[in-house]
């Protein structure tokens, strides 16, 4: 398993599969998270960056997480900026790695592997 916490798509992310091994699930962020008082500097991957690593990892399982992250009504609008839509990963790792599952779990819900 993989998880990838709120992580940017870096470089050395695609050294992952060389050094671990084969994966059979990762949970990866999806919300691109922005910070608006920063310059609006992106600080977590978005949909698309998370299905160029879903390509690179390979895992039989892919879930999208911190989508659901929040910073409240006023902390949204005024400090952070983020997808908070896991369909645009979906569809993205759909694309770019077809032979992973995708599997969205609302916050709160277990899942059985």
């Amino acid at each position: 398993m993989y998880f990838a916490g709120d992580s940017l798509l870096i470089p050395e992310l695609a050294e992952i599969p060389e050094r671990l091994g084969h994966i059979s699930l990762a949970l990866l962020p999806t919300d691109g998270l922005h910070i608006r008082p920063a310059d609006n500097m992106q600080v977590v991957m978005n949909a698309d960056e998370a299905a160029e690593l879903t390509a690179v990892l390979k895992p039989e399982l892919a879930v999208p997480h911190h989508y659901a992250f929040t910073k409240g009504f006023l902390g949204d609008r005024l400090i952070t900026h983020s997808d908070k839509n896991p369909l645009r990963y979906q569809d993205a790792a759909h694309d770019l790695a077809p032979d992973t599952s995708v599997r969205i779990v609302e916050p709160g819900i277990r899942i059985e592997l």
